[in-house]
């Protein structure tokens, strides 16, 4: 058991018992007659298969995920994309009305969402804003999570960063962890991770125990619909106390296994990382071609699928895009990021179209 987790994981889900799914220990045997979980034992036509329970965390599928993201299978809990486990990780180590998050704004709203509906309180580091770039206030994340008076249980990292598109170094993350092992845990959501150069920090989660990472298929295997993520770390203890005792008894549908069992196939993965490339193109080509325009101010460097781009107008300019069915997210009355739109990157020909309302548009 790794204690730079589990001490800080709440009383109540220590002493908890967990719900074991009807006969679903070892998964179902097809040579074998289930009548334990009040199944309906007639299948519709098309749907076979369908009106059975399925297995709430295939063998099979931990290990290809676990092959896929370079750790071991059980060190992988799947969840229903990365917002389930950002819900399941803070109702297991904050204690309603006590405890609080740290984030570094301008950052992803659920880590908040979530952290307020507990309720737990949320403590801001903002990001440091320097010659057009953003950077994590290392110093202050520390010295606040190590504060007993803020009582900090989880620090929030994204790293590519949404919505302001930037990587935070490893060295930095590393030096986090480390000073606060003892104090909380740090939950890195590498979302956009595939579109970075720096890629993933798995290979330190046995070097840094407090360390959970968090990953997901929605954006670089284009499988948002899906919903299939999952939490990562080296405590294994702890991966079984998430499927056990913290998850739905049935969390995955059917059809989402399925699916993910294709999307990690070798022939669909090696579409997937083709498109990536495409993707990374189209960011570089319209990262230079954005700038040009007299409108925009700045363009932030990105590592993800997308661009933060300062605007002289930039609600304006969000709803003349609106009014040509073109759908931008406005950050522009938000702290840190005024007057600023993220820009999902498309394929080329919607690119095109958006470069195109810049031309026509005018302030």
């Amino acid at each position: 058991m790794n204690d730079a987790l589990f001490k800080h994981v709440r009383v109540h889900y220590k002493n908890m018992q967990g719900y074991s799914s009807a006969g679903m220990e070892d998964g179902k045997d097809k040579g074998k007659i289930y009548l334990n979980a009040n199944e309906n034992p007639y299948h519709l036509p098309g749907l076979e298969g369908l009106n059975r329970y399925p297995e709430p965390q295939p063998l099979a599928l931990l290990e290809a995920y676990a092959q896929n993201y370079g750790v071991e299978y059980d060190q992988v809990a799947m969840t229903r994309g990365a917002d389930e486990a950002l819900v399941i990780l803070t109702k297991v180590f904050c204690e309603p009305h006590r405890d609080q998050i740290l984030i570094a704004p301008p950052t992803f709203g659920m880590y908040a969402v979530d952290a307020n509906s507990m309720p737990c309180g949320v403590v801001e580091v903002p990001l440091i804003k320097k010659d057009g770039m953003f950077f994590l206030d290392k110093d202050q994340v520390i010295k606040k999570a190590t504060n007993p008076e803020n009582n900090i249980k989880i620090v929030f990292l994204c790293s590519p960063n949404n919505p302001t598109g930037n990587s935070f170094s490893h060295e930095d993350i590393f030096e986090i962890c480390e000073a606060l092992e003892g104090y909380c845990v740090v939950v890195l959501d590498e979302t956009y991770a595939e579109f970075s150069e720096n890629g993933s920090m798995v290979g330190d989660l046995e070097s840094t125990p407090n360390l959970i990472i968090l990953r997901t298929l929605s954006k670089s295997y284009a499988f948002a619909g899906v919903r299939m993520g999952c939490i990562v770390c080296a405590d294994r203890d702890f991966i079984d106390l998430v499927k056990i005792k913290v998850l739905d008894a049935y969390p995955l549908p059917r059809l989402s296994i399925e699916a993910a069992f294709h999307v990690l196939s070798p022939q669909i993965k090696e579409i997937a990382l083709e498109n990536i490339q495409k993707i990374l193109a189209q960011r570089r080509r319209m990262e230079k071609a954005l700038i040009e325009f007299s409108n925009v101010i700045h363009v932030y460097p990105s590592d993800a699928n997308f661009l933060l781009v300062e605007m002289k107008n930039a609600k304006k300019f969000y709803d003349f895009a609106a009014d040509h069915n073109v759908i931008l997210r406005d950050f522009s009355d938000k702290k840190g990021t005024e007057n600023c739109l993220r820009i999902s990157i498309g394929t080329p020909k919607e690119n095109d179209i958006v470069l195109n309302l810049l031309e026509k548009f005018k302030l």
